[in-house]
């Protein structure tokens, strides 16, 4: 059966993932779950974290989840500037954590940001391996998220590698950079079974380890005894979530066609009326 229907599986996805964040890290958020998550872990569970929303706004802002403004609307004055050499600096020397959405993932941990289908004729062109190689070769925990767990997402091999899993794409590299954590819409995985390959953690609230089996692309190992049931957010979770993106862009990571459409076209027009609200003279300034 699917997750718990009191439980809203965006809330549940996103303190999961904020809970997983600790010490004194700096930790980027390039999706509106990825920036929640930091953002909730800083005010919950991890206060030594720094946030990054985006290299333009800069270090410890708060974040808003915003449509036409970029992926968010912060307050600049507030940020501390960050340069994309102070960025890799922090990957190189392990102070950097990223939740990565990948569009594919395997057994193994490798992720698939590139393409789906054959490289030379590939059906989808993504955005490409971006910063995943680095990540995957110096960072002592590397974080993952699909929203929607399927034997198309979660796969027995990906399409490409754009990021380094366990198992033969491990060999020369070393730990740093081996898959640490899986969260999805079922339940929160590792990479702990045979020869590192994903291993359950914990079930969401209402899912039954035989879904899992069967919206998975190969056999999740199952350790032996009792399968915890992932912890769910608390009131203070939820509230902070939800001031934090009160315009609710973060569902639209869990839509797609018409359903998709529609809600974007609703956030849109709630978010003119707050800009313009907050700054009435862009419309001045726009005639």
């Amino acid at each position: 059966m699917p997750i718990d229907p009191q439980l809203n599986v965006d809330e549940v996805i996103i303190t999961t993932m904020a809970r997983q964040l600790s010490g004194e890290m700096l930790v980027s958020s390039v999706t509106a779950f990825g920036s929640l998550a930091a953002h909730l872990a800083k005010r919950r569970y991890a206060p030594d974290l720094a946030v990054l929303s985006t290299p333009e706004s800069g270090m410890d802002v708060t974040p808003m989840p915003t449509l036409t403004l970029g992926q968010f609307l912060t307050d600049v004055q507030q940020g501390i500037p960050l340069t994309m050499e102070d960025i890799f600096d922090a990957i190189f020397t392990d102070h950097f954590r990223i939740w990565i959405n990948p569009s594919q993932i395997d057994q193994y941990g490798n992720t698939n940001i590139t393409c789906i289908g054959d490289w030379y004729r590939p059906k989808v062109a993504l955005v490409g391996a971006r910063g995943i190689p680095e990540d995957t070769s110096h960072l002592s925990e590397t974080f993952y998220y699909i929203l929607n767990h399927s034997p198309r997402a979660v796969v027995a091999r990906v399409d490409f590698k754009s990021g380094a899993g366990n198992g033969d794409s491990r060999r020369g590299l070393g730990p740093h950079g081996a898959p640490s954590v899986l969260v999805t819409d079922l339940g929160v995985f590792d990479f702990t079974g045979p020869d590192g390959t994903m291993a359950v953690r914990s079930l969401h609230p209402g899912v039954s380890i035989e879904e899992v089996q069967d919206r998975t692309g190969f056999p999740v190992h199952v350790p032996a005894g009792e399968i915890s049931a992932t912890d769910p957010p608390s009131p203070d979770d939820i509230r902070i979530i939800r001031d934090a993106d009160p315009l609710e862009v973060r569902k639209l990571e869990l839509m797609s066609g018409p359903e998709a459409a529609e809600k974007f076209v609703a956030i849109y027009e709630r978010e003119r009326q707050a800009l313009h609200a907050t700054y009435p003279r862009v419309g001045k300034l726009g005639r």
